[in-house]
């Protein structure tokens, strides 16, 4: 077996996502929707006259539980099995390397390719009622609030260019609240991005507001690999240049099995949604605004 240093492995897998970046530039010249544009920015301020008795995910029910209690932590990796980090201020990136680790009750403020990482091979991973701001500044390139796989629920997302990057094993998301994407460098923002090479994931009763003309509130492509079984259902997903993206034109692998079902949807700079390559199911998504089937 090849073994690497981390700092290789992520010097790699910053070399590639520059690569994987530069290739999907041609998503955001997709155009077929475009006699009917609309600002992402429009979108996302119209949506404040929604149903007011539809209630998602937000600043108030997202994040850190008390931050009152909160200890000043430095980086933590972990360090064994059922590890759970709980109730701390850190500065600096969460390094998850065990298996059934808990995360929760925590602030983690760090500009970086990833704030917190879950390995690769890892299982039973929790991420849950954290805040994570990735600063939004310089250093934070390519960034993304959670990077791995595992369930993550409730979780408060900002400042990074991207809340969740899928890879490896099955993953559920649910109760996030992903918004104020902002990066350093010339960034694609996504709410969540899934690459490729990934499989049984549901997205649920999310709030992903992405207030940029370019990429999206959710992408899925098959750049690294095939996918497989991804549904997303019941969430709030505005902006972008498509709201949300199915591609399978970026690499190898079929997708199969993706739902987009029952979803408030702000329409993005070209459109609700771009699928290539292969046909989600789409099914009794709204728009936010005015609630009419899309």
């Amino acid at each position: 077996m090849l073994l690497i240093s981390r700092r290789a492995f992520i010097i790699m897998i910053t070399a590639v996502d520059v690569a994987q970046r530069a290739a999907r530039a041609d998503i955001d010249d997709l155009s077929s929707d475009a006699g009917n544009r609309t600002s992402s920015v429009g979108a996302v301020l119209a949506a404040g006259v929604r149903d007011a008795a539809v209630t998602f995910p937000d600043e108030t029910n997202t994040g850190v539980v008390d931050k009152t209690s909160l200890k000043p932590s430095g980086s933590i990796t972990t360090s064994r099995d059922e590890q759970v980090i709980r109730g701390l201020d850190i500065s600096g990136l969460v390094q998850i390397n065990h298996n059934a680790v808990t995360l929760e009750n925590c602030k983690i403020t760090a500009a970086s390719w990833s704030v917190v990482t879950v390995a690769d091979g890892v299982t039973g991973a929790v991420v849950q009622n954290c805040e994570i701001n990735g600063l939004g500044s310089s250093g934070n390139e390519g960034s993304c609030g959670i990077s791995g796989h595992g369930t993550f629920i409730g979780n408060n997302i900002y400042n990074v260019e991207n809340g969740f990057s899928l890879a490896g094993g099955s993953s559920v998301i649910e109760n996030n609240y992903i918004h104020n994407l902002q990066a350093s460098g010339s960034p694609h923002y996504d709410g969540i991005q899934i690459d490729g090479n990934v499989s049984d994931v549901t997205i649920s009763h999310n709030t992903i507001i992405n207030d940029h003309n370019q990429t999206s509130a959710v992408m899925i492509d098959n750049g690294f690999g095939p996918i497989s079984n991804i549904q997303v259902d019941n969430n709030r997903l505005i902006g972008g240049a498509y709201t949300v993206y199915s591609d399978g034109r970026q690499g190898s692998g079929p997708i199969s099995n993706v739902s987009f079902t029952n979803n408030r949807m702000g329409r993005g700079h070209w459109g609700y949604r771009a699928f290539s390559r292969n046909m989600p199911t789409w099914k009794g998504n709204v728009d936010d605004v005015t609630g009419r089937p899309i």
